[in-house]
């Protein structure tokens, strides 16, 4: 299958009103009312409060967080990637070997993005990993968006950094956050994925990744789970509640339609919100059918998207 480049991310794409692939997808499974309603019934109160550290950098030190808890050695390229001198990748590989990783010819080992699972996650002091989950965030938020002025990153100098001051921009208040987020993770998700036997992918990218730029959170045995750390809205009274926003809904029907071969077998799709300790997962089929007000063949649907992005109308 030829399929044209030129579109914009996944996310870029669900979040353009005017995209031909939000399109796509809202007219083809926008009934998603009902599903919203029942998700807010469910939902439980706020468990674990914003502090001081940035809210976002928070949700991606967390997606590193759940790496480590499901695998010893989870892929670290991601936060590579955007690392262009030496001395900082150096540090880096550093940093995986503090955390355990084999030194491969000296150039540290890079982990592993799919295994059969479940295993045992790292064995690495909990202070330690809370530290180097929030330096893999801000290095993959390098590669995400850039250089960001404002970002601790750019207050190091690039040719002294080392695994240790990646360790220290960590504030205490970021690690007292990611703890209480751990907490709830090991009391709520890791029991439900333990029982899902079969193919596990961290990060996993897709056959239409290529054209669409599009990671996932976590695959565990045909379970496509998002991971969300969002506060949630506030109620008149002041409290906090957390909600299934459209975005979230398309976001993750855009990996499943992205994934044309079927790679991942995906059967399941979930989110779990740690501030919440929520996790809702739905079955794939029922919740296609659902959503679309009719039974659903994810071949046809998969190879009408992928006809969509073979149209080159980004």
């Amino acid at each position: 299958m030829t399929v044209v480049r030129g579109w914009p991310s996944l996310t870029v794409a669900l979040n353009d009103r005017t995209s031909p692939a939000r399109s796509f997808i809202q007219e083809r499974f926008g009934r998603w009312q009902d599903l919203q309603a029942r998700y807010r019934e469910a939902v439980g109160p706020l468990a674990v409060p914003g502090g001081q550290a940035n809210a976002g950098t928070i949700g991606c030190a967390f997606d590193w967080m759940v790496r480590f808890m499901v695998h010893p050695r989870p892929d670290l390229r991601l936060a590579l990637i955007g690392v262009r001198i030496p001395l900082v990748r150096q540090a880096v590989h550093e940093l995986a070997r503090m955390l355990g990783y084999p030194d491969r010819d000296g150039s540290g080992g890079v982990g592993t993005a799919q295994f059969s699972g479940p295993v045992a996650g790292s064995e690495a002091d909990h202070q330690l990993l809370a530290r180097a989950c929030w330096a893999l965030a801000l290095l993959t938020d390098l590669y995400r968006v850039g250089p960001t002025p404002g970002s601790p990153l750019m207050a190091l100098a690039p040719r002294s950094i080392t695994a240790e001051k990646l360790l220290d921009l960590a504030s205490p208040a970021a690690v007292e956050e990611l703890r209480a987020l751990r907490a709830s993770a090991e009391r709520v998700l890791l029991p439900a994925l333990a029982a899902r036997r079969g193919a596990w992918a961290l990060g996993p990218t897709f056959a239409g990744s290529s054209v669409m730029n599009a990671d996932a959170d976590l695959i565990a045995a045909g379970l496509l789970l998002e991971l969300k750390t969002g506060l949630g809205s506030k109620r008149r009274d002041g409290t906090r509640r957390s909600s299934l926003e459209a975005p979230i809904i398309m976001q993750l029907l855009g990996y499943v339609l992205l994934d044309f071969s079927d790679e991942f077998a995906i059967n399941a799709v979930g989110v779990y919100n740690a501030r919440y300790a929520h996790l809702a997962t739905w079955c794939l089929s029922e919740l296609l059918a659902e959503l679309a007000g009719r039974p659903v063949d994810v071949k046809e649907e998969r190879a009408a998207f992928h006809d969509l992005l073979a149209s080159g109308s980004a």
